[in-house]
């Protein structure tokens, strides 16, 4: 029995040994190389910007020049654009408006050969634009007839009117002015008004039928003098003209600050007849 015990023994240590000698044999895993940084950023990785838009920088090191390579820079949004490399490791870039109410974000990404790094940009909201609803008292103006081959309708909104003389100098009146060109003349010479229909702001002064232009299109307020304080153009604009109802709605800017004016004047009126006093 003792001799069968041994031999028992014998195997068991026989398998102990081979399980010990497979595991002596399995190599422990080696790290993975780390890539050698070639590139670093200076300055910071995250960049908070205004809502308007803007000119920005970022600044890099090369730690390892590497013969043939360029660095190479991106953004995955296109309100970062205009990317302009010069010899101090410097990028400028644009940062366009953002006209959204909500904040943005976007990445730059630098590469240069096998390392790179990013930038968030992070832009703020747009504020929303102050909204004005202007019921005006009045609206008046004149006909000035064939000007450069259409035909002139210049209207003014106001609370107080036009002064004794048919100008826009009442004291403390609001005015809101539309210098507007139709290709037709008015089908009553003796009751001139506009006909139905929506009419365009003409930013360029183009000169289109059915748009009003940006020229002699403003608003302006008088002091208690009558004096005009400042004229802000508009922006945008539409003007919609329905039986009984008229309506102009505008953007503007007025101390930095965008506003949206709707002004509504509701009743009957008709334009001064000045084809007299033009010169064709």
């Amino acid at each position: 029995m003792k001799k069968i015990f041994s031999l028992f023994a014998v195997v068991a240590l026989l398998f102990t040994s081979c399980e010990k000698a497979a595991e002596d044999k399995t190599q422990p895993e080696q790290p993975t190389p780390t890539p050698t940084e070639q590139i670093k950023l200076v300055t910071n990785d995250t960049m908070k910007v205004s809502s308007g838009s803007a000119m920005a920088f970022i600044k890099y090191e090369i730690l390892e020049l590497v013969e043939g390579a360029k660095v190479e820079v991106s953004a995955n949004v296109d309100w970062i654009y205009d990317f302009k490399q010069n010899e101090q490791n410097k990028i400028s870039f644009t940062i366009g408006a953002n006209p959204e109410a909500v904040d943005r974000e976007g990445i730059i990404t630098v590469t240069y050969d096998k390392s790179q790094f990013t930038v968030t940009v992070i832009q703020e909201l747009s504020e929303a634009p102050t909204s004005i609803v202007f019921e005006a008292e009045f609206l008046q103006g004149k006909y000035y007839g064939v000007q450069g081959g259409l035909f002139n309708y210049y209207l003014v909104f106001s609370d107080l009117g036009l002064d004794a003389n048919n100008m826009y100098s009442t004291p403390n009146a609001h005015y809101y002015f539309v210098d507007l060109y139709l290709p037709n003349a008015p089908e009553d010479i003796e009751n001139i008004v506009v006909p139905n229909g929506e009419y365009e702001y003409d930013i360029t002064n183009s000169g289109w039928p059915n748009t009003f232009t940006h020229s002699f299109s403003w608003y302006h307020i008088n002091d208690e003098t009558g004096f005009q304080l400042g004229t802000a153009h508009y922006d945008t604009g539409k003007l919609i003209v329905e039986d009984g109802k008229v309506t102009l709605e505008v953007t503007l800017t007025i101390d930095a600050r965008q506003e949206n004016h709707k002004v509504v004047y509701e009743g009957d009126w008709s334009l001064i007849d000045c084809t007299n006093e033009v010169y064709e």
